[in-house]
Parts: C-alpha cells; sequence; structure tokens
C-alpha cells in the first residue's frame, strides 16, 4: 500500500524461478493479487520456459497486467525461432493483460564480442512471431542498455527496432514506442 501510493511505483519484477516457485502458493498468489487491486503490473524475467507459468498466471488473475521482458530470451539465430517458444508464446499472449517487451534482441544473438548482426532482417523471424502474437498493441520497445553493449552499440539496437516497427506504419510504431508503455505501466505522459 506504501508503494502503491508513489505515482513512480508502477510494479515489480520477479524471476522466473520466483514465479514458478510461488505459484503453487496461495499467499504468493495473493500477493500479486494485489498489483492488480492498486492498478499495478508485473514484469517477469527469464527464459522461453517462463512464458508457461506466465500463461498461468494470467489465467489465475486476469486483471494483472504481466510484461514478459526480453522476448522471453529466446535464442536469435536469424532462422524461425524455436515451434516450442512460438507456441508458449501464443499461449500467453491469448490473455489481453499480458504484454511483451521486445528487448535483448541483439543479446539473443550470444555474440558477447559485440558483433551482433545490424541487418533487421536477421531478427525478423523472432519479430515476425512476436508481433503475430501480440499485435501492434501490447508491444513494448525496450533497449537493455546498457547490457546491450556487450553484444552491439545502442545505435545498432534502435536501428533494428527503428527499421521493424516503422515499416508496420506510424501508428504502429508510436504505440510500440511510446503507447504500449503507457498501457502496461499505467505511467502518464507529461
Amino acid at each position: 500500500k506504501r508503494f502503491a501510493a508513489n505515482p513512480l511505483f508502477r510494479g515489480l519484477r520477479v524471476s522466473h524461478d520466483a514465479l514458478k516457485a510461488g505459484l503453487d502458493q496461495a499467499r504468493y498468489l495473493a500477493d500479486l493479487a494485489l498489483l492488480a487491486k492498486h492498478d499495478l503490473e508485473l514484469d517477469v524475467n527469464g527464459g522461453p520456459a517462463m512464458l508457461v507459468e506466465v500463461a498461468r498466471l494470467a489465467r489465475e488473475l486476469p486483471g494483472l497486467r504481466i510484461v514478459i521482458n526480453h522476448l522471453a530470451n529466446v535464442k536469435i539465430d536469424g532462422q524461425a525461432p524455436p515451434a516450442e517458444w512460438r507456441r508458449d508464446l501464443e499461449a500467453a499472449a491469448q490473455h489481453k493483460k499480458v504484454f511483451l517487451k521486445v528487448s535483448a534482441l541483439v543479446e539473443g544473438t550470444g555474440k558477447t564480442d559485440g558483433t551482433a548482426p545490424r541487418d533487421t532482417q536477421f531478427y525478423q523471424p523472432t519479430l515476425d512471431a512476436a508481433w503475430n502474437a501480440f499485435g501492434a498493441d501490447r508491444l513494448i520497445y525496450g533497449s537493455n542498455w546498457p547490457v546491450s553493449e556487450r553484444f552491439a552499440s545502442l545505435a545498432t539496437v534502435q536501428s533494428i527496432v527503428t527499421d521493424y516497427f516503422t515499416a508496420k506504419g506510424k501508428t504502429a510504431a508510436a504505440k510500440f514506442f511510446s503507447r504500449n508503455a503507457q498501457a502496461a505501466y499505467k505511467w502518464m505522459k507529461r
């Protein structure tokens, strides 16, 4: 209640492990339900396996806004992402209060020497899967800077998503870069 009274406090971030361990505990679910009661959100960070727990949590607490961080840290190799990731991503996307943060694209390549590809086409299979699952209204921009610097420059990170989302049109780009985050985090533009 104390944190919820502060307009700068928008929610919590938990790891996949914490979520998985807590889903079978009534007290944990009651605590997460308080986020929804106070119109706050929950970010979840982890690997592709977390998508199953996110979908389960969204079923159990349909009023809770949930943001999946870093495209669920899927491996990105320029090819179609794994079928299991796509299936679980689509299952999470069935819940209208679940959002997907498009961040850690260059990190997904595993190229820690700063040589992650700049070419948007390399990331397109993963971005298309995210777009097809969540559409224009529930994808959120995130740079993951400064972590991303080990994989590629911030300019590269920015140009990949700018190229992809501006090709979807002005409205889609505005939603991705701003409006969807406002909806997920309930922060107001000043």
